[in-house]
This record gives structure tokens, C-alpha cells and sequence, in this order.
């Protein structure tokens, strides 16, 4: 089971982690992810954490597809590896929301499962060939790119047509342009890591990507996913189970009083119930998710918050005390993710919760729950 902790992304007042961050270095974590909403982006703090961190990897999660070109991630990417000495990054990607797309990078929303396949392509094309060179192997430097006639001896490139990427661009008005390399030298090429929801999109995780991001996962949904990824599988002959990577969230809050614990993150539940709909009923809450939609539509919010259930909460939040919590990552362990995301308290109306001051004992209890110490 690998282990890891994400920065922030909610915050007004962007801040990163670093004590929680180091410590979790040192009691063996794996790895370090950032995300990005409509605050800050994922790929600056990963610049900074391959200047304070020396092992941890660095990962996103995720970096939205609509927000830039799929050559540009893999640019970043490529030189914050190279600032952290190569081999430390994962591109993690996800298709985002309509109203992330259309309404925050002025993109129409179009078919996101053909764009993420497309997307995933051409990073994977641009991190292979990596290093700008001749056909006959000559080196073509960094500033000859920009010749055409430089480019037209290049021995590999990236391409991509299609309905959601132009690579190079060869819609109306485009002047025949030959695409570019990355003149970074190449590296280990990153692990890519799909945040799925849909089915379609978490059959094409499994089919192309080395990893998936689930979303409100909880120990006992399994079952439900795993026809999913299988789907995926049998599209990709050769692919070994056994070498795809499950990332699941776990968020936590130390608390004494667990019923005030599981308070928090009622508002979770309530807010992202539209999205929610198959992990909710693969637990067995089959009308939970209509049944908020159905209150909060109405403008009875307080009502939604107590219809959500204690016993679904429990399952797929971490509260209690530090011996509560270590109690019950057992079943987190078991649940078929390969590794554990953990963050500190709820991730929505961050205002409300100002009280709210981070154990970081916790994270040397998850570290010893996991037989790291």
C-alpha cells in the first residue's frame, strides 16, 4: 500500500503544508499531489516541493485537461522532474466540469472521454520522444527548432488529429506549420493517472492509463468498479492488473467526539451528490443522491444535511481518535486501492470551519498503521 498527502486546493489563502509535508517523508510516505480548482493551479507548489522534499514523488492531482495544451503539461512536468532530479513525477490529469471547461477556461465541453483519450496520447508521445534529434541521431539544438526546414529533419515528433486536439493545429486558417519536439532530454517517463468518475471514463483508465483517481471511493465499492476496469483491460492486451495503480482519497479529522466529526463532512455529501450517484449506491444508498438533490433543490439545506446517514459518512470519511482511525484504515488497506491519498478536513465551506486546527500527530499514526515505522 502506498502512501500519500495532497496540498490544499480550497484555501483563500493559499499556503502549503510543509511540516505535515516533511514529516510525511520522514515517517515513509510515497508521495506528495497537488490540485487545482478555480484558485490555484497544480503545477507551481510541485515546483517548489522538488526544492524542499528528497524523495517524496510529486504528482498532480489533477491537472485539468481543458486548462492547457497536453504539450504544455508535459513541459511542466518534464522540467519540474528535472528540477527534482528525474524519476519523481506523476501526471495525474482529469477532464474536469463543464463549468471548469466552458466557464473558467473558455473551452466548450465537447466530448470529454475522446478528448482524455487523444489528451493522454500525445503526453505519452511527447515524454517518448523527449530530446530533439535528427533522423540519422544528430542533436538539433534548442533554438533550431524554431526553422521549419530544422524541424522537417527531426526523426520523431508529436501528432495528433482529431475532433478535440490539433496537433499541429490544421483547422481554418492554419499555416501548415511542422510540430515540435521537446528539446528537455528525455527521462523516466512519468506514470499517467486518470481521474474517472463515469463508467466510460474509468474503462479508458484502465485501458491507457498506468493509474485512477477515484472519486469518493470507500472500502466496499470495489465490486462495483472492478467490471469497469476490466472492461478497460480487455482493450489493452499485455496490461497486468497488477501494475495499475488505484490512488483513492481519504479525507480525516482527529476528534474525540465523532459525531461532531462526521458533522464536518455532511456538506461533502450534500454539495457533490449530483457527481456522486455511483459511489453512493455502491454502498448500498441507492436514492441517497436524489433524495439530497430533491431537498437542496427545494432550498431545505439543513434538511439534506441530516438526511445524509451517520453509517455512510463513517464509511467514507476517517473520524475518531487516533486510535479510532487506526482502527479502521484496516479496512481502507483492504479496500483494493494500491495506495491512499490523505487529507486534512473537509474539503468544502472551508469558512465554516475555522476552528479547525490540523493534528499532525496523525500522520505518524498512519505511518505505523501502515508498518512504515
Amino acid at each position: 500500500m502506498k502512501l500519500a498527502t495532497e496540498v490544499p486546493w480550497q484555501d483563500r489563502r493559499f499556503t502549503i503544508p510543509l511540516e505535515r509535508i516533511r514529516r510525511c517523508e520522514w515517517f515513509g510516505f510515497d508521495a506528495v499531489f497537488t490540485a487545482e480548482g478555480v484558485g490555484n493551479d497544480g503545477l507551481t507548489p510541485l515546483g517548489y516541493l522538488a526544492a524542499v522534499t528528497e524523495r517524496l514523488s510529486l504528482g498532480t492531482h489533477i491537472a485539468t485537461v481543458t486548462a492547457r495544451p497536453p504539450t504544455v503539461l508535459a513541459q511542466a512536468l518534464g522540467t519540474i522532474d528535472a528540477m527534482a532530479g528525474g524519476g519523481r513525477v506523476i501526471a495525474g490529469v482529469g477532464g474536469g466540469f463543464p463549468s471548469s471547461c466552458e466557464g473558467w477556461h473558455g473551452r466548450p465541453w465537447g466530448r470529454p472521454v475522446r478528448r482524455m483519450r487523444d489528451y493522454v496520447d500525445v503526453l505519452r508521445q511527447v515524454f517518448r520522444t523527449a530530446g530533439s534529434y535528427a533522423a540519422d541521431g544528430e542533436v538539433i539544438e534548442t533554438t533550431e527548432l524554431f526553422a521549419e526546414s530544422t524541424r522537417a529533419r527531426l526523426g520523431s515528433t508529436v501528432h495528433c488529429q482529431s475532433t478535440e486536439i490539433s496537433i499541429p493545429y490544421a483547422g481554418e486558417g492554419a499555416l501548415g506549420v511542422r510540430p515540435w519536439v521537446s528539446a528537455l532530454e528525455r527521462g523516466p517517463e512519468p506514470p499517467v493517472v486518470l481521474a474517472a468518475v463515469g463508467p466510460q471514463m474509468i474503462a479508458l483508465a484502465a485501458e491507457i492509463a498506468d493509474g485512477w483517481f477515484p472519486w469518493g471511493f470507500a472500502p466496499g465499492m470495489m465490486p462495483t468498479f472492478e467490471p469497469l476496469l476490466a472492461a478497460g483491460f480487455e482493450r489493452a492486451p499485455g496490461k497486468r492488473r497488477e501494475d495499475f495503480d488505484i490512488w483513492a482519497l481519504v479525507d480525516l479529522v482527529v476528534s474525540d467526539d465523532v459525531r461532531a466529526g462526521l458533522d464536518r463532512f455532511r456538506p461533502y455529501v450534500v454539495e457533490w451528490a449530483e457527481q456522486m450517484r455511483l459511489q453512493t449506491e455502491a454502498l448500498g444508498f441507492a436514492g441517497l443522491c436524489d433524495r439530497l438533490i430533491e431537498l437542496t433543490g427545494a432550498g431545505r439545506y439543513d434538511e439534506a444535511l441530516a438526511a445524509v446517514p451517520d453509517e455512510f459518512v463513517d464509511q467514507v470519511f476517517l473520524v475518531g481518535s487516533h486510535t479510532r482511525i487506526a482502527q479502521r484504515l484496516t479496512a481502507w488497506f483492504e479496500s483494493g486501492a494500491t495506495g491512499l491519498i490523505f487529507r486534512y478536513g473537509p474539503q468544502v465551506q472551508i469558512g465554516r470551519h475555522a476552528d479547525l486546527v490540523e493534528d499532525l500527530d496523525v500522520w505518524e499514526t498512519i505511518a505505523c498503521a501502515a508498518h512504515r515505522l
